[in-house]
């Protein structure tokens, strides 16, 4: 049943750097509050394995940009797909997924210029990876800062992989003292706390733009990544993906800032995520129960992209040389 025109659609941005965790946490929301939510989710280039399992592990209404990054380049198509969606499917809360290096204050920026009556911010929340932050911090430190400044909430995920967590809490504390601060895992968290994120803040989401930008210098653009996305990837065997995923974390294939997929490996299915050199690979159990096809995408600088598609989509090479194998036979048959 269409809700009427009254009724405010309530906007969450759920904000983090590649890999901090920030499907995992959405799914967790939806969960938990049991709201009608559609999701935005902004994908770095092709990198589209997110919005994938979205759709796929849940009845969820996913809008996906792959197009720009909504934080600068992407802006005016972001208010248009915000408009769109509030009248078109008319959710009682929007989820704004940005890209990894999307800077949190800029979308904000951008969210708070969509003028119509009908919306309405919440204070964002920013996903800081406990594992790999100190690397992300090293090489994207203004993006990273910016994520952290501009949050109401920032939860440390990966916890558990850690043994002190404090550097990282002391860091969002000494940028942006007024953030709550979260460092549990996520099954600790009552559904208080997980309801309250949809509950608007204390004034709504005031912000001073000022807070990110360092002198003269302002954030408006993303940093130039590649991205590289491969179909119909497929490994011999899981104990070959392993030894592949040690290659992609020891920099063999270039830098990787993050990488995943899901794609046979023998006759199982396997899904793969890496965030800098920690990597993980679990049974995927939705692509095993039906045909399916696979894809994988990996984001990071100076990629070897012929060896990324050499070693995982190994038909297209065993294709190339079928081609040159028949073009021999045939100039030797012209040479008789």
């Amino acid at each position: 049943m269409a809700r009427t025109l009254g009724v405010l659609v309530r906007i969450l941005v759920v904000s983090g750097f590649l890999g901090a965790g920030k499907t995992t946490f959405i799914q967790e929301l939806v969960r938990r509050t049991g709201q009608d939510v559609v999701i935005y989710e902004n994908e770095y280039g092709e990198a589209d394995v997110d919005a994938r399992r979205l759709r796929d592990d849940s009845d969820l209404k996913v809008w996906e940009s792959v197009e720009n990054c909504i934080c600068c380049s992407g802006k005016q198509d972001f208010a248009s797909s915000v408009l769109t969606i509030s009248n078109t499917l008319d959710p009682k809360f929007l989820v704004v997924e940005p890209t990894g290096v999307a800077k949190l204050g800029n979308v904000m920026d951008n969210l708070t210029q969509v003028s119509w009556e009908r919306i309405e911010l919440l204070p964002p929340v920013t996903i800081v990876d406990a594992q790999s932050w100190q690397n992300q911090r090293r090489r994207q430190g203004k993006i990273f800062d910016d994520q952290l400044r501009a949050a109401g909430t920032v939860v440390v995920s990966k916890i558990r992989a850690v043994d002190d967590a404090d550097p990282v809490v002391g860091l969002v504390r000494e940028l942006n003292p007024k953030a709550q601060v979260v460092g549990h895992p996520y099954g600790e968290l009552p559904d208080a706390w997980w309801a309250a994120l949809l509950e608007p803040g204390d004034g709504g989401h005031e912000r001073d733009s000022r807070s990110r930008v360092e002198g003269n210098e302002t954030l408006d653009e993303t940093p130039e990544l590649e991205t590289l996305a491969l179909d119909h990837a497929e490994l011999p065997s899981p104990s070959h993906l392993l030894w592949v995923l040690d290659a992609l974390s020891a920099g063999v294939f270039g830098h990787l800032a993050r990488a995943k997929g899901s794609l046979p490996c023998g006759g199982q299915w396997l899904r793969f995520d890496l965030v800098e050199r920690a990597w993980a690979v679990t049974g995927d159990a939705a692509a095993s129960g039906a045909p399916t096809e696979s894809h994988c995408v990996f984001i990071g600088d100076e990629l070897r992209r012929s060896w990324l598609r050499e070693v995982f989509v190994p038909a297209l090479w065993r294709d190339v040389a079928e081609i040159r194998h028949e073009h021999h036979h045939d100039h030797e048959r012209h040479h008789e």
